[in-house]
C-alpha cells in the first residue's frame, strides 16, 4: 500500500462500514471498535501553502457492480430444485433457472424490497468440491472483505489475492472448523510483530448457524501488531515493502471448499441433499485506489482491449496507473511512496536548459544526491546535467560555446582536447592539434612520431635535435652516428660535460681504439697554502728568487727587481704524467700589487719533457686581467683553437706534453718591480682507487700486435722497444734470440733464452751445458755429464767434457768418488755425505768416519755412539749441542740424597737431563735439598716431614736443618701449634695478647677466649672495669652510694622495655598475617606509649628540660687545668647495655661514672627509636593495616628524629664531662643530686 499509512487505511474501513447494512451482522462491530482517525484533507495533494503532501483517494466499495466470475452457478445447464434450511423439519423448496441467481447478484445493490443472491448447484446434483469466485478489481489497497451468506456459512473457505493478472494467487485468509486438517495451518486470530503478513486460519465463522444472513468480515490489518504503529513509524512506512504489498491487490478470489451440514446427508435423502448448497447475497470490498499517496481520486479508464479500469489521477509529478513512476523529465530524485513526513514529490531534472529528457540514475544519485541523468543534450553538450561539452568538443571561454576540438586523427591519442582546445598528442607529436613532430622526433604517422633518440651527450650543445624527415641527429665535433651515440674513430668516452663529445685516444701513438678505464675517480691536486709554501718556488729568467709566504692570508708572493717577469713554479706533485688532466681545468687565484698590468702570450706556461712548451695569455679563455683584488683564473687543458693554447698542437702532441710535465709556470708580476700573490692552485685529474666521482675520461687502449698495457705503453712478450730504453713512445719490434727464445726484456731487448742457452741474444750455452748454440736448433747445447748438472769444459780436441765444479764431497773427472770426510758410493747410487758425527770430531783429523758406512771413529767432547750422539757413562748433557757449555758434563749427584746401586756406588745421573735418582722427599737435579715441608737430608734416609701447623705457621716450610716452622705472631713451638705465654686466640692471624689488667686480674694469663681471671666485683675481658653500681678498682670495686640504685633501676627498666619492643618486633616478623584492626591498633598504641615514655626519660636524663646541668658543666669546664686522657668512642648495643665503654681512664672520678650512666640512657633512648623505626618498616612489609598505623609510624619517626638531635647535644656534653679531673668530683655530686628523680 504505497504511501498510505495503516491508520489511514483503517480510517477508510470505518468510513466504508457505512456502505454496508449496520444491522446485517454483529461482526461489523469490529470496525467501530478500532476507533480510527479521520484526515479531512487526505484527498488534497498540496497544502494551503502549495507544498506537496500525501494524498489518498476516497474510500469505496471496490466490488460494487464488478462482474465476478463463478466456477459454478445453479440453473446454468438446466433448472434445478433447491430447498431452504428453515430449522424445521418441513422445508420450503424452489426452482433455480438460468439467470435467477447469477454471479452478477454478488456485487449489486441489495435492499429489503429486492433481495438477490448468487447460488451454486445443490449437493443433490453433485458434490461441489470447490467453487471459486474471482473478483477483477484493478489495483486497490484492500481494507476489508465482507461476505453476506444467504445460505449457512461454509465449513471451510478461503480468500486469495494477486497483484496482477500474470502473478500467482496468494493466500489471504482461511475460515475453517478444521484448519490443521484442511489447510495445514494452526488456528490463530493474530500474528506477532515482525510476522505481520502470515496467513491466518480461524474457526470463528465456521458454525452452521445462522442458517441465513450470516456475515464474515475479513480485515486485512486486524490481528497484525505493526498496523497499530505504522502511522507513527516513518521507517516502517518507507522500508516495510512487504506490508504494503500485503494490503494491495488487483484481483480477489473466494474459494468455497466445504459445505456446512448437519450430517444428515449421509442418508441420501433427496430433499436433504437439495438443501445443501452455497449462496451469497453480497460481497463488499472496502478499499481505496492504490495511488501510493500521489493522487486524491481515481477515474475510469478504458484500455485498448475495451476493458474499463479505475486508474489514479496522479499529482506530485507522478504518472502510471498507480502513480508508480515519475513523469518524464521529473527524475532528479528516486520515485517513492508518499508518507506523512515526506510526499516524495518527483523533481525535475537539471539539464541546464540543454535537454527536455532524462532518466533516474541510481548510481549518480548515490554519488551526488541528484539522480536526474539528462538525455539528448543540445548545443554539443553531454553529461548527466548537460554540464560539459560532448566528446571531442571543448567549451570556448569567451562565450562558453562548445566547439569541435578538430584534433588530428593521426597525431592525437584521442580526439578529445583539453579546456584550452589543445589535443593530447601521441608520443613525439606536438602542436595544439597534434599535427607535427616535436623536436628530436621524426616520421609522423599513426603511431605518433618516432624518437630520433639523439644522445644527449653526443648532441651539439647538449640539445637533442634531428631532421624531422630523415631522423639524423646533429652531433658534437668528435661524435658520429645517426643518433650521435658513437665516438668518431680515435675517440672515446662520450660525455655530456665534454663540449666536443668524445676524448681523443692517446695510447702513445700506437693505437686509435680505446675505451674508458674503470676504477678511476676524479680528484684535485691542489695547493691551498694553509701551512706553508708547499714547495712552490719563484724564478726570474730561469733563476730562482726568494718566495714569501704570508701565514695570515695563506698566500705566496714574489717581487720583481726590474722589468723581468716573475713566474711561480709548481712543485713536483703537479708534474709528471698528468694525462688524466686532459680536457680538465687548472685554476688559481691571482692578484698583483699594482694597477696597469701588461699581459703577454706567455703568462701561463706548460712545459713537457723534451722542452716543448704551450702557452696562454692570462686573459685567455675569457679570464680577466689581474688587478689588486684577488681573482680566480681557470684554463681548460685542450688543444682546440677556442681555448687559445699556442702553438697549435694536435691532440696527441698536447697529451704528450701532459704525459711528462716538467714545469707549470704562472706569471706573477705584470708591472716594473711589481709584486704578485698566488693562492688556491687546483689541477683537475684522476687517480685509480681514489674515492669520489667516477672519472670516465681516462683511456684504456686496445693495443695492436706487439703492444700491451692500459695505454699501449709496453711491448708484448716477444717484442722490445726500438731503440732500447726508448720509452713508451718507441716502437715495439720482435726479439732476436737465434731461435732459442720467444720473448725478450721489453726495454733492453735482452732475450729470455731457452734450449739451455744464454747471452743477450742466446749466443752461449747455459751453465751445465756444452755445444755450439749458433746453429739455431733445440739440441745445440747438451747437458754436462756431471752431478747436479754441474758445469763442464772441453779441453783441446778431447770430445769428452771434464767437470769443472764437482759437488762438495765428490772428486774425479766425472765426480765419481767421495772426498775425505765423506762417505758413500756415487757409482752405486749412494751419494757422498759428510761424516755425521754431530760436530764431535776433530775436523783436522783424517778418516774421522768409515768412508762407506759413515760410522764415527774418533769421537771427542766426552761423547760416544755411531754418530757421537750420546754422552759417555758418568756424563750428562746434550751431545748434539753446538755450544761447548751445553755439551756432555760430569754428573754432580749429592751422595746423602742420591740412591745407591747394589754395589754401594752412587747411582749415575740421567745422561740427557743430568737429574740424579733421589731418595724419598729429596729434590733437585743433584738430589741436594728436601721438598717443601721436609727437612734433615743428612740422615741418609731421605727427608722427614716438618708437620707445621697450618694455622699457626705462615707456610708449610721449616728450617732444612732443625725443622723449626715459621710461626705467626704470638705462636710458639717447633710446629707452631701453641700460643706463647700471655697470648690467646690461636688462629690464622696468630695469637693476640691477653693484656690483662694488673689491678683487676688474678693472673696475667687469660683463657683460650681471651678472658682474664677477674677479682671480685670486677668484669670485662681484661678485668678493667667494675661491675654495675661498683666503683674504684684500686680499692677492689666497692659499692656505689645508695643514690645510684635509682640509676640502676632506670637502666634495668630500659632493658626490660627494649626486650618487650624486641619481642613485639619478633611477633610482627614471625606472624605476617593481618590481625583484627582493634587488636592491631591496641598493640600499636602500646608501642607508641612506650616510645613516648622512653623519650621522656631520655630527655630528663639529658637535661634538655632543665638547663642547670648545662650551666654547671660550663663551670666544670672553666676549672679544668689539663686533659687527662682522650675519650674513646663507646659502642653500646641494645642487647648488651652493660658494655658502656671499652677503655676508661684510671683517674676518672664518680662524676664521670654518673655521666656515663646518662650517656647510656641516651643511647637506650636512641636504640628504642631505632627499634621503633624497624617496627615501622616491618609493619609496612606486613601491609593491609588501617590508616592509624601510618599516622603512629609517622609520629614515631618524628620522635626518633628529635631524640637523635638530643643525642648529639648530650654526646658533646659527655665528651666535655669525660675530660674533667679528680678535683671536679664533689661538684659533680652536687650536680647529680639535682637529677635524683630521673627514672
Amino acid at each position: 500500500m504505497r504511501g498510505i499509512g495503516i491508520w489511514g487505511l483503517l480510517s477508510l474501513v470505518a468510513s466504508c462500514v457505512v456502505l454496508a447494512d449496520p444491522e446485517a451482522d454483529p461482526s461489523e462491530e469490529l470496525f467501530s471498535r478500532l476507533q480510527l482517525p479521520k484526515n479531512r484533507n487526505e484527498d488534497k495533494c498540496y497544502d494551503e501553502n502549495g507544498r506537496p503532501q500525501r494524498c489518498i483517494p476516497p474510500f469505496e466499495n471496490a466490488a460494487f457492480n464488478v462482474l465476478i466470475e463463478a466456477t459454478n452457478t445453479c440453473g446454468e445447464d438446466r433448472p434445478i430444485e433447491f430447498c431452504k434450511q428453515t430449522g424445521v423439519q418441513k422445508k420450503s423448496c424452489e426452482i433455480c433457472r438460468r439467470g435467477d441467481h447469477s454471479a452478477s447478484f454478488l456485487t449489486d445493490h441489495d435492499n429489503n424490497d429486492n433481495a438477490t443472491w448468487w447460488q451454486s448447484d445443490t449437493m443433490y446434483e453433485e458434490y461441489p468440491n470447490q467453487v471459486n469466485l474471482t473478483l477483477p478489481l484493478g489495483t486497490f489497497d484492500i481494507t476489508y472483505v465482507r461476505v453476506l451468506f444467504e445460505s449457512p456459512r461454509p465449513e471451510s473457505w478461503g480468500i486469495y489475492k494477486r497483484k496482477n493478472e500474470k502473478s500467482p494467487w496468494e493466500a489471504y485468509q482461511f475460515y475453517s472448523a478444521t484448519c490443521r486438517d484442511t489447510y495445514d495451518l494452526p488456528e490463530s486470530k493474530e500474528t506477532i510483530r515482525g510476522d505481520d503478513t502470515r496467513v491466518l486460519c480461524t474457526s470463528e465463522f465456521s458454525d452452521i448457524s445462522p442458517l441465513t444472513k450470516g456475515t464474515v468480515a475479513f480485515s486485512t490489518l486486524e490481528g497484525r501488531p505493526s498496523a497499530y504503529y505504522f502511522e507513527t513509524n516513518t521507517e516502517l512506512q518507507i522500508n516495510n515493502n512487504i506490508f504494503f504489498e500485503w494490503v494491495q491487490a488487483s484481483d480477489l478470489k473466494i474459494t468455497l471448499d466445504r459445505l456446512n451440514t448437519f450430517g444428515d446427508e449421509v442418508f441420501g435423502d433427496a430433499q436433504v441433499l437439495k438443501s445443501y448448497y452455497y449462496a451469497i447475497a453480497d460481497i463488499a470490498v472496502g478499499a481505496r485506489c492504490a495511488c501510493n499517496g500521489h493522487a486524491g481520486e481515481c477515474v475510469n479508464s478504458t484500455s485498448v482491449d475495451g476493458k474499463t479500469r479505475r486508474v489514479c489521477r496522479c499529482e506530485h509529478n507522478t504518472a502510471g496507473p498507480d502513480c508508480n513512476e515519475c513523469l518524464p523529465f521529473y527524475n532528479n530524485a528516486p520515485w517513492g511512496r508518499a508518507t506523512t513526513t515526506d510526499a516524495h514529490e518527483c523533481k525535475p531534472c537539471n539539464c541546464n536548459g540543454y535537454s527536455d529528457r532524462c532518466y533516474f540514475d541510481k548510481e549518480l544519485y548515490k554519488l551526488t544526491g541528484h539522480g536526474g541523468h539528462c538525455l539528448d543534450c543540445r548545443a554539443n553538450r553531454d553529461g548527466a546535467n548537460c554540464e560539459r561539452c560532448r566528446e571531442n568538443y571543448y567549451q570556448r571561454p569567451e562565450d562558453n560555446y562548445c566547439v569541435a576540438c578538430n584534433c588530428n586523427e593521426i597525431g592525437s591519442r584521442s580526439l578529445q582536447c583539453n579546456s584550452e582546445g589543445k589535443c593530447q598528442c601521441k608520443p613525439g607529436v606536438t602542436g595544439d592539434k597534434c599535427n607535427r613532430c616535436a623536436a628530436n622526433f621524426y616520421n609522423f604517422g599513426s603511431q605518433g612520431c618516432t624518437s630520433c633518440e639523439c644522445s644527449l651527450a653526443g648532441s651539439a650543445n647538449n640539445v637533442p635535435n634531428c631532421d624531422t624527415i630523415t631522423g639524423v641527429c646533429v652531433c658534437k665535433e668528435n661524435v658520429e652516428g645517426k643518433r650521435c651515440r658513437e665516438c668518431r674513430p680515435g675517440f672515446f668516452n662520450l660525455a655530456v660535460d665534454n663540449e666536443f663529445g668524445c676524448t681523443p685516444c692517446f695510447c702513445y701513438g700506437h693505437s686509435s681504439v680505446c675505451r674508458p678505464a674503470t676504477g678511476y675517480s676524479k680528484l684535485f691536486i691542489e695547493s691551498m697554502f694553509v701551512r706553508g709554501n708547499e714547495r712552490w718556488s719563484a724564478s726570474v729568467a730561469g733563476n730562482p728568487i726568494p718566495l714569501h709566504y704570508d701565514a695570515l692570508t695563506q698566500t705566496i708572493s714574489a717581487t720583481a727587481l726590474d722589468r723581468d717577469n716573475v713566474y711561480f713554479l709548481a712543485p713536483d706533485k703537479f708534474l709528471g704524467d698528468q694525462r688524466a688532466s686532459y680536457n680538465q681545468h687548472i685554476s688559481f687565484i691571482l692578484r698583483i700589487g699594482e694597477a696597469g698590468p701588461a699581459p703577454t702570450a706567455r703568462d701561463v706556461i706548460l712545459e713537457g719533457g723534451n722542452g716543448e712548451q704551450i702557452t696562454q695569455p692570462i686573459f685567455g679563455q675569457n679570464n680577466r686581467l689581474p688587478t689588486v683584488t684577488p681573482q680566480e683564473y681557470k684554463f681548460k687543458l685542450h688543444e682546440h683553437v677556442n681555448y687559445g693554447w699556442q702553438p697549435r698542437l694536435s691532440s696527441r702532441a698536447f697529451m704528450s706534453i701532459l704525459s711528462n710535465l716538467t714545469a707549470i709556470k704562472i706569471r706573477g708580476t705584470y708591472t716594473h718591480q711589481g709584486r704578485g700573490f698566488l693562492d688556491d692552485v687546483k689541477l683537475e685529474t684522476a687517480h685509480r682507487g681514489a674515492a669520489g666521482e667516477s672519472a670516465d675520461w681516462v683511456e684504456h687502449c686496445q693495443c695492436p700486435h706487439g703492444y700491451v698495457g692500459q695505454f699501449c705503453e709496453s711491448c708484448a712478450p716477444g717484442f722490445h722497444h726500438d731503440p732500447p730504453n726508448g720509452g713508451p713512445f718507441a716502437l715495439c719490434v720482435p726479439c732476436n734470440c737465434n731461435g732459442h727464445a720467444d720473448i725478450c726484456e721489453a726495454e733492453t731487448g735482452q732475450c729470455i733464452c731457452q734450449h739451455n742457452t744464454a747471452g743477450s741474444n742466446c749466443e752461449l750455452c747455459s751453465r751445465g751445458y756444452y755445444g755450439y748454440p749458433l746453429k739455431g736448433t733445440p739440441d745445440d747445447c747438451k747437458p754436462c755429464p756431471c752431478p747436479d748438472n754441474g758445469p763442464c769444459i772441453l779441453l783441446g780436441n778431447n770430445p769428452d767434457p771434464i767437470c769443472s765444479e764437482c759437488p762438495i764431497g765428490r772428486t774425479g773427472p766425472r765426480c765419481e768418488t767421495c772426498s775425505d770426510g765423506y762417505y758413500g758410493n756415487p757409482e752405486k747410487g749412494l751419494a757422498c755425505r759428510p761424516c755425521d758425527c754431530n760436530n764431535n770430531i776433530d775436523l783436522n783429523a783424517v778418516r774421522n768416519c768409515n768412508h762407506e758406512t759413515g760410522e764415527c771413529l774418533k769421537c771427542v767432547n766426552n761423547t760416544a755412539g755411531f754418530h757421537c750422539e750420546e754422552c759417555l757413562a758418568g756424563y750428562y748433557g746434550d751431545a748434539l749441542s753446538d755450544r761447548k757449555e751445553d755439551g756432555c758434563k760430569l754428573c754432580q749427584c749429592y751422595p746423602p740424597g742420591t740412591l745407591e746401586l747394589d754395589d754401594g756406588r752412587v747411582a749415575p745421573c740421567d745422561q740427557l737431563t743430568g737429574h740424579c735418582a733421589c731418595k724419598p722427599h729429596v729434590i733437585g737435579r743433584n738430589c741436594d735439598k728436601c721438598e717443601e715441608g721436609y727437612y734433615h737430608i743428612a740422615s741418609g734416609e731421605g727427608c722427614i716431614p716438618c708437620n707445621c701447623d697450618l694455622e699457626g705457621s705462615y707456610n708449610r716450610t721449616c728450617d732444612p736443618i732443625t725443622g723449626q716452622c715459621q710461626c705467626r705472631l704470638g705462636v710458639t713451638g717447633q710446629r707452631c701449634d701453641a700460643c706463647e705465654p700471655y697470648q690467646y686466640g690461636f688462629s690464622r692471624e696468630g695469637c693476640k695478647p691477653c693484656d690483662c689488667d694488673s689491678i683487676g686480674s688474678q693472673d696475667l694469663q687469660c683463657d683460650a677466649n681471651g678472658q682474664c681471671p677477674c677479682l671480685t666485683n670486677v668484669e670485662g675481658r681484661r678485668c678493667d672495669r667494675c661491675k654495675e653500681n661498683k666503683h674504684n678498682r684500686q680499692h677492689g670495686c666497692v659499692d656505689c652510694p645508695d643514690c645510684y640504685n635509682l640509676v640502676q633501676s632506670a637502666v634495668n627498666d630500659h632493658r626490660r622495655r627494649l626486650a618487650e619492643l624486641e619481642d613485639t618486633l619478633y611477633k610482627i616478623n614471625s606472624s605476617p598475617t593481618v590481625i583484627k584492626d582493634s587488636d592491631f591498633e591496641k598493640e600499636l598504641k602500646n608501642v607508641q606509649d612506650r616510645v613516648k615514655t622512653l623519650l621522656t626519660i631520655a630527655k630528663q636524663g639529658s637535661g634538655s628540660e632543665n638547663k642547670t646541668l648545662v650551666e654547671q658543666l660550663d663551670e666544670l669546664r672553666e676549672q679544668l687545668n689539663k686533659i687527662d686522657k682522650i675519650y674513646q668512642t663507646v659502642d653500646v648495643t641494645a642487647n648488651d647495655a652493660r658494655d658502656i665503654t671499652e677503655e676508661g681512664l684510671i683517674s676518672i672520678d664518680e662524676a664521670e661514672k654518673v655521666l656515663d650512666k646518662i650517656y647510656e640512657q641516651l643511647y637506650l633512648g636512641t636504640d628504642g627509636a631505632s627499634a621503633l623505626s624497624s617496627a615501622k618498616l616491618r609493619a609496612e612489609q606486613v601491609g593491609q593495616q588501617n590508616q592509624q598505623m601510618t599516622s603512629i609510624a609517622q609520629e614515631a619517626r618524628l620522635l626518633a628524629e628529635i631524640n637523635t638531635n638530643e643525642a648529639k647535644k648530650l654526646h658533646m656534653l659527655a665528651e666535655q664531662a669525660r675530660n674533667t679531673t679528680m678535683d671536679a668530683y664533689n661538684l659533680a655530686k652536687q650536680t647529680i643530686s639535682k637529677y635524683s628523680n630521673i627514672t
